[in-house]
């Protein structure tokens, strides 16, 4: 984290929600670390240990999304809880006592206000608001743009809000494909999205995804990560943030002007050939090169393979269960599509999956303090 020396001033915006922030008393989150940790182990595994009616007074959106995954069947991120517990929290300082599910009760949140937030692309599942709904909180729920905004009805005020855990990444999107060479390929059209991932790129313009799989790749400048972070959240085209909130090393729910994140922060860029998405293979030359390399028997499109060739693919958050089958950390399949035959796996390679490359720049506020935050801001203020 660099000491802040520069004086970079507020706009009004930031200026007027970091102040009405830092009036109120310091407010611990409602659960800490550990306690959303152990709950998220407790929610991944479908279990219905959970109180569920304590947690609903608690905090309502965390027990309606966990109760959403357990109904839709899929595992929910640990992030999501961090930041239904930082809403709330918020919610709670702000004395946004009323929680209304807007898919419930649809006629709770004014049409004008419905219609101003579809302009920014937000779609809330959920809203915190004052008893006179002068005051409403939009946690979540978004197709694209802002994550969360904090909206005055009177005057139409609209502050926007990035809830971070202190160790983040600030987005992490797909790479453009690249072909049978391996090698990195930076598309206009992803440059035009995500803009502020153009340094680094740069400097990674050599990178052949096939030399380096199996490992993340992280050898940036200070520089070129810097500007992705400070540039992620001044793209109102694509994602925007007044502010961002997350926790103290005390536990206490702190607020920082988004474009003065790299001030606070440690920041790391992460480049990783295998994410998190899968797509039908594109590079089929290159899956058949590491096939035959593995000794696998190609005939038509049906692949045979000694099993011990190959790693397992285990399930999130699916306590040891078996999912498929890796190739190499680029190529997999699932399990549902082979078949085992003595020592062996057989499977349609039209089957096969293969992991797209990510970009992230990440930060992690590991010596964050209220009081130094405050006090540095206060003449700000």
């Amino acid at each position: 984290m660099k000491t802040p020396k520069e004086h970079i001033p507020l706009p009004q915006t930031q200026r007027e929600i970091i102040k009405e922030f830092y009036t109120h008393v310091p407010t611990k989150v409602i659960l800490n670390k550990t306690q959303r940790n152990d709950l998220w182990k407790v929610a991944i595994k479908r279990s219905k240990e959970i109180n569920f009616t304590k947690l609903k007074k608690e905090c309502p959106a965390l027990e309606y999304q966990i109760l959403q995954s357990y109904k839709e069947g899929h595992n929910i991120q640990s992030a999501v809880f961090s930041e239904c517990v930082y809403a709330q929290t918020y919610a709670n300082m702000l004395h946004l006592d009323i929680f209304v599910n807007y898919l419930e009760n649809k006629d709770f949140i004014p049409t004008p206000i419905i219609n101003l937030l579809h302009s920014f692309n937000l779609f809330p599942p959920y809203a915190y608001s004052t008893i006179d709904k002068q005051h409403m909180l939009f946690p979540a729920g978004v197709k694209k743009g802002h994550t969360n905004i904090l909206l005055g009805i009177k005057d139409f005020e609209i502050y926007t809000i990035e809830f971070k855990e202190p160790g983040a990444k600030t987005s992490e999107p797909d790479l453009p494909k690249y072909k049978e060479n391996g090698k990195l390929i930076v598309t206009a059209d992803f440059l035009k999205r995500y803009p502020q991932f153009k340094e680094m790129l740069e400097e990674q313009k050599e990178l052949n995804f096939f030399k380096v799989m199996g490992s993340n790749v992280h050898n940036f400048s200070v520089n070129s990560i810097d500007s992705a972070v400070s540039n992620n959240y001044t793209n109102p085209a694509k994602k925007y943030a007044d502010v961002i909130c997350t926790e103290d090393t005390d536990g206490y729910l702190v607020m920082l002007p988004a474009n003065q994140v790299t001030q606070w922060a440690e920041i790391e860029g992460e480049i990783r050939p295998a994410g998190r998405n899968h797509y039908p293979v594109w590079t089929p030359k290159a899956l058949l090169r590491f096939l035959k390399e593995k000794g696998a028997i190609i005939n038509k499109t049906m692949v045979s393979i000694e099993k011990v060739k190959l790693d397992l693919r285990k399930a999130r958050g699916g306590a040891g269960k078996i999912s498929g089958y890796k190739i190499n950390p680029l190529f997999f399949v699932y399990a549902e599509n082979c078949k085992k035959q003595g020592t062996k796996i057989t499977f349609d390679i039209s089957k096969v999956r293969q992991l797209n490359p990510t970009i992230a720049a990440k930060m992690f506020f590991k010596k964050l303090k209220y009081s130094k935050i405050k006090n540095f801001y206060k003449t700000q203020l």
